[in-house]
C-alpha cells in the first residue's frame, strides 16, 4: 500500500495500491489528456485498483464515472479513444480524493497549498509520458494551467488554446469549463477545437 500525508494537515490522505504518480487512467502513451482538479469521492474512499487496473479503467463503459460519458458530445473520435493506446486518458492535479475541492477542512490558501503540493506529481507524469494536448476539465483547472504550462506573450484572453512547453515537451492546452455543466453547443465547440489540435499533432509527426 503506497501512502502520502504530505497534505494530512489538511484532512486528505493518499493511501492506494499505486503511487500518485502512476493515477492515469487509460493508457499512459494517450495522445490526449483529460484533466480535472481531484476524484470526486469520500476522503476516506478507498481505492483497491492498481496501476494495471487503472490502465483498463476504460474497458468496460457501463462501470466508468458518468462524467466521462459526456465527452461523446463533445467528439465522438476523442470519446472513442479512451482506453485506446495513443487515445485518451484522465488524471487529475490533486490525487486525493474529496466530494468536492476544496473540501472543508482546505479552504481558502490551504487549498492553494494543497494543489502545489500535489503538481508535482502531474509535472513528472507529463515528462515521462509525454501528452500532446491536455484538455483541462473545468475554470480551476484552466487556471492552474495558465500558470503551470504558460501560454506564450502573444495569446490573448479569447483564445481557448495554446502550444506551451515543459523540459522541451510541445504540449497544446486547451482550456474548458466543467464537462459535466456547459451545454452541448459548447461542448461540440470544444470537440472541434481538440480534434483541430490532433490534426496539428498528426501532422508534426508525418
Amino acid at each position: 500500500m503506497n501512502d502520502c500525508t504530505t497534505c494530512q494537515e489538511y484532512g486528505l490522505r493518499f493511501k492506494r495500491n499505486y503511487l500518485p504518480v502512476e493515477f492515469i487512467e487509460g493508457k499512459k502513451n494517450s495522445l490526449v489528456w483529460i484533466v480535472g482538479l481531484n476524484p470526486a469521492a469520500e476522503q476516506d474512499w478507498v481505492d483497491s485498483r492498481t496501476a494495471s487496473d487503472l490502465e483498463k479503467y476504460f474497458d468496460d463503459f457501463e462501470t466508468i464515472h458518468g462524467y466521462f460519458k459526456d465527452f461523446q458530445s463533445v467528439s465522438e473520435s476523442v470519446f472513442g479513444s479512451f482506453g485506446k493506446d495513443f487515445g485518451t486518458a484522465h488524471t487529475d492535479i490533486v490525487k486525493c480524493s474529496s466530494k468536492s475541492f476544496p473540501p472543508e477542512s482546505a479552504k481558502g490558501k490551504k487549498a492553494a497549498a494543497v494543489i502545489s503540493n500535489c503538481k508535482g506529481f502531474l509535472e513528472e507524469q507529463i515528462k515521462t509520458h509525454k501528452p500532446k494536448i491536455i484538455v483541462c476539465n473545468g475554470a480551476d483547472v484552466s487556471k492552474f494551467m495558465l500558470d503551470f504550462l504558460r501560454p506564450p506573450s502573444t495569446h490573448t484572453k479569447a483564445q481557448t488554446s495554446y502550444w506551451s512547453s515543459i523540459d522541451e515537451i510541445k504540449i497544446c492546452v486547451v482550456l474548458s469549463g466543467f464537462i459535466g455543466r456547459i451545454d452541448n453547443y459548447a461542448k461540440r465547440r470544444l470537440g472541434i477545437e481538440i480534434e483541430e489540435r490532433l490534426r496539428e499533432v498528426n501532422n508534426q509527426q508525418t
